[in-house]
């Protein structure tokens, strides 16, 4: 895996790292906006390292994808910001509720 592409501070620890990862991809694809200036992300590990790197912007409803191995067409994911789905991912980026 690359350099971590995220930065700021770690302020909320989640449960398994696949639980995180079904929030992460939970919520339905949309139509793709442009201005990806996510705000919140996920960072999972793993006993041996990084496994997965995610970045969510809730203006444009794109989340930017990282993990090794990971194709770039891949990499940017556009979801509906409406969904129940996502929905629940910013309410607990929001109150950084674990999963």
């Amino acid at each position: 895996m690359s350099p971590p592409p995220l930065t700021g501070d770690t302020v909320a620890l989640w449960g398994p790292a696949q639980q995180a990862l079904d929030l992460v991809t939970a919520p339905p694809d949309s139509e793709p906006y442009r201005c990806l200036l996510p705000g919140r992300g996920i960072r999972a590990h793993g006993p041996t390292g990084a496994l997965f790197e995610a970045a969510f912007c809730f203006r444009c409803r794109s989340a930017r994808m990282w993990e090794a191995g990971m194709s770039a067409c891949h990499r940017d994911q556009p979801f509906d910001g409406d969904s129940p789905a996502a929905l629940d991912l910013l309410r607990r980026f929001r109150h950084r509720l674990p999963t």
